[in-house]
C-alpha cells in the first residue's frame, strides 16, 4: 500500500505554502493563485496553528461580507486540524478526509510539518497503483495463455 511518504517524495519536495496568522486573506489568495493550489498552512514560527482553504474563503470571508484586503488569516482560518504522519497509507488518509469533510491534510513528523497531501494527490496515487496492478494482471494473463 502506498504511503504519505511516497506521495511526498513524488512531489519533489515542493515548498510548503505557509503564511503567518497576521497575513491578510488577500495575501493568502495571491499565494493560492501563484502556486495553483487550494490551501495555505497558517504557521506561527514552526508551529502549525491552522489552515486556510478556498472553502474558508467562500464561507468565512465572502458570505460574511468581509474584505480580503484587511481580513486576517487568524480570523478566518480553520483551527480544527486533521494531520497525518508519513507512514500512513493512502486509504487511511482517504478515510480521514471522507469522515472529516476536508480536502487537505498536513503531514507531521517528529512534531514538525514536513508536507501536505491533497485529495488530488491521493486520487492520483490510487490511479497509478490501479494502472500498475492492471498492467501486472494483463502480463500474467498473457503469459498464462
Amino acid at each position: 500500500m502506498a504511503t504519505v511518504a511516497q506521495i511526498l517524495s513524488a512531489k519533489k519536495n515542493a515548498p510548503l505554502a505557509a503564511l503567518p496568522p497576521t497575513a491578510t486573506v488577500r495575501e493568502a489568495l495571491q499565494l493560492l493563485a501563484d502556486q495553483n493550489i487550494g490551501s495555505v498552512l497558517v504557521m506561527q514560527g514552526d508551529a502549525l496553528i491552522g489552515i486556510f482553504t478556498e472553502r474558508d474563503y467562500a464561507r468565512r470571508v465572502i458570505l460574511k461580507g468581509l474584505h480580503s484586503v484587511d481580513a486576517l488569516l487568524a480570523d478566518v482560518m480553520t483551527t480544527r486540524l486533521y494531520v497525518v504522519g508519513p507512514r500512513q497509507t493512502v486509504q487511511e488518509c482517504m478515510g480521514i478526509m471522507t469522515k472529516a469533510h476536508v480536502r487537505h491534510l498536513p503531514v507531521v513528523d517528529d512534531g514538525g510539518v514536513i508536507g501536505l497531501v491533497s485529495i488530488g494527490d491521493l486520487v492520483n496515487r490510487m490511479l497509478e497503483d490501479q494502472r500498475f496492478l492492471i498492467a501486472q494482471l494483463e502480463q500474467y494473463i498473457a503469459g498464462a495463455s
